[in-house]
């Protein structure tokens, strides 16, 4: 998570993108959110969506910068 904020930061600073800016702010802290409780409750497709939300929302991010710049 401190990686995606410093890189978020970074490249907001550096091109001014917003739409990204939101999805790198929230995708990770629902991620989280999520993990911790399916940890908790022991869920399996919890903890697989945690999982999942945690492995795209940078790789999305990403790209969805990348459009906002073209």
């Amino acid at each position: 998570m401190p990686a995606s904020w410093g890189l978020m930061i970074f490249l907001i600073g550096d091109s001014g993108w917003r739409f990204s800016f939101l999805l790198s702010a929230v995708l990770p802290l629902i991620a989280a959110y999520l993990g911790i409780r399916a940890k908790r409750e022991i869920r399996t497709a919890m903890s697989a969506t945690a999982f999942g939300l945690a492995l795209v929302s940078l790789p999305l991010m990403l790209g969805l910068a990348h459009l906002e710049g073209s």
